[in-house]
């Protein structure tokens, strides 16, 4: 009976193993406070235990990435490179364009990123169906390639509801970090 018992103890084995190898990466996003839907990678960010923000970002040529951060009440575009060296607080015109409409706007400088608030609700749900958006600056073109934007944006929209009212549901437990 012992040779039974033996090789079906070490039959669990593999078993074990494998369910602990296909449970540690998702530890490790829930961690992290990530997930991706395609080329968008879709972030909870807080600041100590208090929901700030939701963001979608993906990478584009040339080190840029491009980021739609959503709070309660505002969703920003952030177009960022670690080669750009621009003015802290000056503002740059640029031209955008979503498919077949356009309009100048101004972008707010950091460092490294320019950022603007996106106010025209027909603008943020464009964002969702356009193929792509063109920010075109005095001494380029960005491209920001929109596929899979629905369902990135439809994310955002859910992380932030979601954080938002963890609190607000239990005020004993901490929220449950999750985009």
């Amino acid at each position: 009976m012992r040779k039974t018992a033996l090789p079906s103890a070490l039959s669990l084995v593999p078993c074990c193993v494998l369910l602990v190898v296909a449970t540690t990466p998702a530890v490790s996003a829930e961690d992290a406070n990530t997930d991706t839907i395609g080329p968008w990678e879709i972030e909870a960010t807080f600041k100590g235990d208090a929901f700030d923000r939701c963001s979608v970002t993906r990478k584009l040529e040339d080190d840029i990435a491009a980021t739609f951060v959503k709070t309660s009440g505002t969703l920003t575009l952030e177009l960022s490179s670690p080669n750009w060296k621009l003015d802290r607080g000056k503002s740059y015109p640029v031209k955008m364009t979503l498919g077949p409409k356009s309009f100048d706007e101004e972008v707010a400088a950091e460092a490294s990123s320019v950022s603007m608030v996106i106010k025209d609700d027909r603008f943020a749900a464009a964002l969702r169906s356009a193929s792509a958006l063109n920010v075109v600056g005095a001494g380029a073109t960005i491209h920001v390639p929109l596929d899979q934007s629905r369902d990135a944006f439809d994310r955002l929209d859910q992380c932030v509801s979601k954080n938002e009212r963890a609190v607000q549901t239990n005020p004993f437990v901490a929220p449950a970090r999750r985009p």
